[in-house]
């Protein structure tokens, strides 16, 4: 090693100043004396070009120099001709909110220092107690720190929007719509103003969304999403609150802000939108706080029911009209809703099950349209054994209707609730059912919630085994989001479980831990111990997909696959590889 290699002072600052970032300083100082002792202190620093430092001597002046440009730190005395105390730190953050900040100031007081730190100001200096080595290295500390923080923040905030906005529209998602709309009616019971809930629906759009490309569904749901955001105020949210339907807080509502004027302008601007592949025919219902209910579940499920209503009507605005607007319905309603009406004319819908592995469909899953679900649900147990039963026949001539038309259809998922599972003719009705249009219980997969089956009398549990003995398939339905999930799995003979809708919801996409993540880990691991299979339900985001599929879950059901669709639209959206003609 030469004497050339060894380090020197003039080597060590040369090094120093192509290593550091240069500092962009600006000094606001009223007294003379003061400002040309922090000069000199740094006069080294901007000699060697580390430094750049803009002095002012009244706050009014820095506002005009931050406005002009931007500074890495601001060196400030909080005893100026136009600003004193903290009230000068407030100014300047009002600025430029982004920037470094240290106090300058001939006052050792805890009290300040604290007050000034609760503001955002990274350090707190007593003028005279510093030199030239140790102001520059608090001036570079703070501006480091400051930059780490905001860079958390700026990486919280990238989180929160991640976990509270829909990943395909943007907007808020049902949590935080839920959020807001529980904040809005507590300041409206306060203040006795008005808050308006909107639900909006769309003909043919589940249709054409399932035929579209993933980007054309993307881009389609896009701009619904921004068309209906922009004309809100800021203080409403439009929330996307599955694929395709979206719900609207409007807060407050008055007689200067009506929500069916809002509705109907919505109306009119969605039906001029440009959609590839439908023309929007939406259905807006409409519930207002607190003449149509006073909890937030009791709005939406009423705006939910206007807008129902629209759909049968063709389409438009509806508001709710009261309680009447969807009685309970008798058995002989029921019998003439249903029973009474031929069953190629009761629609329900499907929604497949997809292997992820081979990118294909499964199987199907039949689920009542959402107008009859909340008339079925308003019912008593005799209807709902009604309808219960004419739902199973329905659906089995849809299914025995697609492989007939050449459809290769693996498996039909019926759903079945307590009141059907306590029938003692469920075994001979599905019997009866499936030979008389030649399907075999095999084919079919009977859904019982995990709540359900912990709950289980032991009349129950037999006829399930029963119905296992005969060669039907029983799927756990709603794992992890009921209590007693685990001893469900161990009640009776299994076939599937499935995560339910829930707990996928919930699931974060943004973080590498969470229990929530380590349960869906521990029900996949118990899934494949016990060679069963696990189908994650609810998976409405390509986010959540992805992540089920990295986690190890190769069955999944939801909108990010498939929304779920009438019959018809079944078999023209069924994969040609997956059709006898095929």
């Amino acid at each position: 090693m030469s004497a050339a290699d060894w380090p020197n002072e003039e080597n060590e600052v040369v090094s120093t100043a192509e290593r550091l970032e240069p500092l962009a300083l600006l000094l606001i100082e009223d007294s003379p004396a003061d400002s040309r002792l922090l000069q000199e202190h740094l006069r080294e620093a901007i000699q060697r070009g580390e430094v750049m430092l803009q002095v002012v001597r009244r706050l009014s002046d820095a506002a005009l120099a931050l406005d002009r440009m931007k500074y890495s730190c601001v060196l400030v005395d909080l005893g100026l001709p136009d600003g004193q105390g903290v009230s000068s730190i407030e100014a300047l953050r009002l600025v430029d909110p982004d920037v470094a900040m240290i106090v300058l100031t001939g006052h050792d007081s805890d009290d300040m220092a604290q007050q000034t730190m609760r503001l955002g100001v990274q350090d707190y200096l007593v003028k005279g107690r510093y030199d030239a080595g140790l102001l520059l290295r608090r001036i570079r500390f703070a501006v480091q720190h400051h930059r780490q923080l905001a860079q958390l923040n700026a990486a919280k905030a990238e989180s929160f929007v991640r976990a509270s906005h829909d990943p395909v529209s943007g907007l808020p998602n049902r949590p935080l719509f839920e959020d807001r709309a529980a904040r809005a009616l507590a300041q409206a019971e306060r203040s006795g103003v008005g808050v308006g809930i909107l639900s909006i629906g769309f003909d043919g759009l589940p249709a054409a969304l399932s035929g579209a490309s993933s980007l054309e569904m993307d881009i389609a749901l896009r701009r619904i999403g921004t068309a209906l955001d922009e004309c809100l105020r800021k203080s409403d949210t439009v929330a996307a609150m599955a694929r395709g339907e979206f719900s609207v807080l409007l807060a407050p509502t008055d007689a200067s802000f009506d929500a069916m004027t809002v509705a109907r302008r919505f109306d009119e601007m969605l039906r001029s939108l440009e959609v590839p592949g439908t023309r929007l025919t939406p259905h807006i219902g409409i519930a207002i706080y607190p003449r149509d209910g006073d909890a937030l579940g009791e709005l939406l499920e009423h705006a939910e029911q206007a807008m129902f209503r629209a759909h049968r009507v063709g389409g438009g605005v509806c508001q709710y009209e009261g309680r009447e607007l969807l009685p309970a319905l008798s058995a002989a309603d029921l019998a003439e809703r249903w029973q009474g009406t031929p069953l190629d004319r009761i629609e329900l819908l499907y929604q497949p099950w997809y292997d992820a592995r081979e990118s294909l469909p499964i199987g199907v899953t039949a689920q009542w349209s959402r107008d009859d679900l909340i008339a079925w649900r308003g019912t008593g147990p005799e209807s709902r054994r009604e309808a219960g039963f004419a739902m199973i026949s329905v659906a089995l001539q849809r299914f025995s209707g697609w492989r007939a038309a050449g459809l290769r259809v693996p498996s039909l998922g019926l759903k079945l609730d307590q009141v059907l599972l306590d029938q003692p003719d469920l075994l001979s009705f599905l019997g009866r059912e499936l030979a008389a249009r030649h399907i075999e219980p095999r084919d079919l997969r009977l859904e019982i919630s995990a709540a359900e089956l912990a709950d289980a009398t032991p009349d129950l549990l037999a006829r399930l085994r029963q119905l296992r003995d005969e060669g039907y398939g029983i799927t756990l339905d709603d794992f992890l989001t009921a209590a007693d999930s685990l001893l469900a799995v161990t009640a009776v003979p299994l076939d599937a479980v499935k995560l339910g809708r829930q707990s996928i919801a919930m699931l974060p996409v943004d973080r590498v831990g969470g229990s929530l993540r380590r349960s869906v880990i521990a029900a996949i691991g118990v899934a494949m111990n016990l060679s069963l299979d696990l189908i994650a339900c609810g998976v409405d985001d390509s986010a959540r997909r992805d992540l089920l599929i990295t986690l190890g879950a190769r069955y999944l059901q939801g909108d990010a696959l498939c929304p779920a669709l009438t019959a018809a639209e079944l078999q023209a959206f069924w994969p040609q590889g997956l059709r006898a003609d095929g």
